[in-house]
């Protein structure tokens, strides 16, 4: 960027009179700060022609204040041929007036020349340096954002078709973060211009491209969904016949791992985007059948980076896990949870031990997008394994500050009863739970004592009566009010569990206590179960 510019840039000297001038009726203090101001700009303009390179890189992060200074026009006919000029510069100064070009918009002349930014910045976007590409895309979404929406079509969108189509490849990769960026804002026709541009880089015979258009797919997916609605999934949609056949092309193991990497991230896009559709109020039965035709052939390509020949694809699977799960789990129908669930086994035992440790630091966070599916989990992982990486996991969800999960943590622990049976539950469950009866947490307390009711309900009466019956009972004199009417609740469920000699010697009496209770609830639920008791 250092190069003479002599004959294109009025002497520094001039613009400052020139100011000065404009200026000559303020008070003396107002003409000192002003030239102060300008005298720094001044600076900064020799500065950004000269040959030391951190002087240039501090100038052409003030590229804002010497635009100022030079007025609307002049920065127009002469600081951005200059900047475009200047293109072979360090990396350095490049990254700095990248990510500068879009403080600009307010020093070109308004909206109607606003444009002129596009210059520097198509070529900025072209260059081999990633931190220099990546500044001017930001600076590309700044200024189109500011663009009048006729030159956002005529010259922005023109702008990215061309990089799209550029010979270097760097270029091309700009287009992919660009189309995805922009995709919302472009018309129908450009949007089916755009969507064959992205396809034509999802293709492209450069690996770092196609690594590109991978990243970006899920935000071009997501902006074809949020501005087409139900009308991209179907026969004739734009997902069901250009960006599914994308996803799976970009899948396949005949892309480089760098490409595969991005597998998981666009499945929790693609899952994104299906629940979008289907919570649309305008879907019909048609298209939300279409949108779950496409994820039953979404869904097996996130399965597939489970047994990825890399361990980094097969890591990323395991560290993004959770955001799959919560991705799929409120679309219609079983097929997502009961296919993603048990293929998270391999996961938490894979080989490397990288993967393996990403599986089980992810799994309360898998566990917690969708509770209800620990019970399969454990099915699929076995007693061993669940004991040693999951009960205090299942155990500490009693306390979490979310209702629902509390509630479907005790009915997990009733559901795991079931599968490995109450001799396990009194080895592995029963001394956890009943350490909580003694928690300062007060939820946690609340919700054991649900836990070990709904427990008793799948437990041999003999055991119910002589493991769980005894710290229900004891839960009865809690100092919380919600902890000691659970308990009067609960007895209605375990009194015929336990058989009338029990329920007469041991349960009545706490009902009788609790019938006395300060506490309005309490006295309502104990009186609720003697009722109930009575009319048996």
């Amino acid at each position: 960027m250092a190069v003479d510019t002599s004959s294109q840039m009025e002497t520094d000297d001039e613009i400052i009179h020139a100011q000065v001038g404009k200026n000559a009726s303020r008070t003396n203090g107002d003409v000192e700060m002003h030239i102060s101001e300008e005298e720094q700009a001044r600076q900064a303009i020799d500065n950004l022609k000269g040959e030391d390179l951190s002087e240039r890189v501090a100038a052409a992060n003030r590229l804002d204040g010497i635009a100022k200074t030079l007025g609307e026009q002049r920065t127009r006919e002469e600081l951005l041929p200059f900047l475009t000029e200047g293109v072979d510069d360090e990396d350095d100064v490049l990254s700095a007036v990248a990510s500068s070009l879009g403080k600009l918009v307010p020093y070109v002349g308004g909206p109607s020349h606003i444009h002129t930014l596009l210059v520097p910045l198509e070529i900025l976007l072209s260059v081999e340096e990633t931190t220099v590409r990546e500044n001017a895309q930001k600076s590309a979404e700044t200024i189109s954002q500011a663009l009048p929406e006729d030159d956002y079509h005529s010259k922005y969108a023109s702008m990215i078709t061309r990089l799209a189509n550029k010979e270097w490849f760097t270029a091309r990769i700009s287009a992919c973060v660009l189309i995805a960026a922009s995709f919302k804002k472009i018309t129908n026709a450009e949007q089916e211009q755009q969507a064959n541009h992205f396809a034509q880089l999802c293709r492209d015979d450069v690996p770092m491209v196609r690594r590109a258009a991978a990243q970006n797919l899920g935000n071009v997916v997501l902006s074809i969904v949020e501005t087409k609605g139900v009308l991209c999934v179907g026969p004739g949609g734009m997902l069901t016949t250009a960006f599914i056949p994308l996803y799976e092309e970009l899948a396949s193991n005949e892309q480089p791992d760098s490409v595969r990497l991005h597998t998981t991230e666009n499945c929790i896009a693609f899952g994104k985007g299906m629940a979008l559709l289907q919570q649309n109020k305008s879907a019909d039965g048609l298209s939300i059948e279409a949108a779950n035709v496409l994820v039953k052939r979404i869904v097996p390509l996130i399965v597939a980076t489970i047994e990825d020949r890399s361990w980094r694809v097969r890591w990323t699977a395991a560290s993004k896990f959770a955001q799959v799960i919560e991705a799929f789990k409120d679309l219609e129908g079983t097929y997502s949870m009961d296919t993603l669930v048990p293929a998270y086994e391999k996961l938490l035992q894979d080989p490397e031990a990288e993967v393996k440790t990403a599986a089980t630091l992810n799994l309360a966070a898998v566990a917690k997008c969708k509770c209800k599916h620990i019970p399969l989990l454990a099915k699929q992982l076995g007693q061993e394994f669940f004991n040693d990486q999951m009960i205090k996991l299942c155990v500490g969800w009693l306390g979490d500050n979310i209702s629902t999960i509390r509630k479907s943590a005790a009915e997990n622990l009733k559901e795991l009863t079931n599968i490995f049976g109450a001799e396990w539950a009194i080895e592995y469950l029963i001394p956890s739970l009943g350490d909580i009866k003694r928690h300062q947490s007060y939820l946690r307390r609340l919700t054991a004592v649900q836990a070990f009711v709904a427990m008793s309900t799948v437990m041999d009466p003999d055991l119910s009566r002589t493991e769980i019956l005894p710290i229900v009972l004891l839960m009865a004199t809690d100092n919380v009010a919600n902890v000691r009417f659970n308990v009067a609740k609960g007895l209605q469920t375990m009194a015929p569990i336990c058989g009338q000699a029990t329920t007469d010697t041991q349960i009545r009496p706490i009902l009788a206590m609790l019938v006395d209770d300060p506490d309005r609830d309490v006295r309502f639920f104990a009186s609720k179960t003697i009722e109930y008791l009575d009319s048996e």
